[in-house]
């Protein structure tokens, strides 16, 4: 028994109907424009095109506490952090404020270290709630600065500066004494 094409019919579907479903079932309904990332980006009336991604901010790279290099004993992390108070305050003022990613992170790490740092390097234990609470003001002072940073704000350094000066003239004012022996503790 042989078929011929002109007996095959369904009922009631025209053979171009059938056609042209079965085409579109193959080629899909696109067609066959350039593919989504050759495509331009949408202009949304506003005078430009809207980006696919937010531009990546090459200074602001991920850091662990690996990358950071613990500082010796309490004199040395105090002085790290003023140095990066410094390069912060400074690539703010030249109007570089993403450049100051790296140091907002190293600091935040050293900050978390620093109750230890003063524990181990023989601050008497009386004055390390004064270390705690001020490395938590300097924390809070940086970390408004970071989020302007992270916004694209222009970073208000003026509005923490003397809070961060006087958090850091605490931790100055504390002596570290002589560090404790293997495990003793202060």
């Amino acid at each position: 028994m042989s078929i011929r094409s002109s007996s095959f019919r369904l009922p009631g579907l025209p053979c171009t109907a059938l056609a042209v479903v079965l085409g579109l079932a193959l080629v899909g309904c696109g067609g066959s424009g350039p593919a989504p990332e050759d495509q331009a980006a949408p202009d949304l009336g506003d005078g430009g095109p809207v980006a696919a991604e937010p531009a990546h901010d090459p200074d602001d790279v991920p850091i662990t506490e690996a990358d950071v290099e613990r500082p010796a004993d309490y004199d040395a992390a105090v002085s790290r952090i003023e140095g990066y108070r410094d390069s912060i305050r400074d690539d703010i003022a030249a109007a570089r404020p993403t450049r100051a990613h790296r140091a907002l992170d190293e600091l935040d790490i050293v900050l978390d270290w620093l109750p230890e740092i003063a524990r181990d390097g023989g601050v008497p234990r009386e004055r390390w709630e004064e270390v705690n609470t001020a490395a938590q003001g300097l924390r809070e002072s940086f970390n408004a600065v970071h989020a302007q940073i992270d916004a694209g704000e222009a970073p208000d350094f003026d509005a923490v500066a003397a809070d961060v000066d006087e958090a850091l003239a605490r931790l100055r004012s504390v002596e570290a004494g002589e560090a404790p022996a293997d495990g003793e503790t202060p």
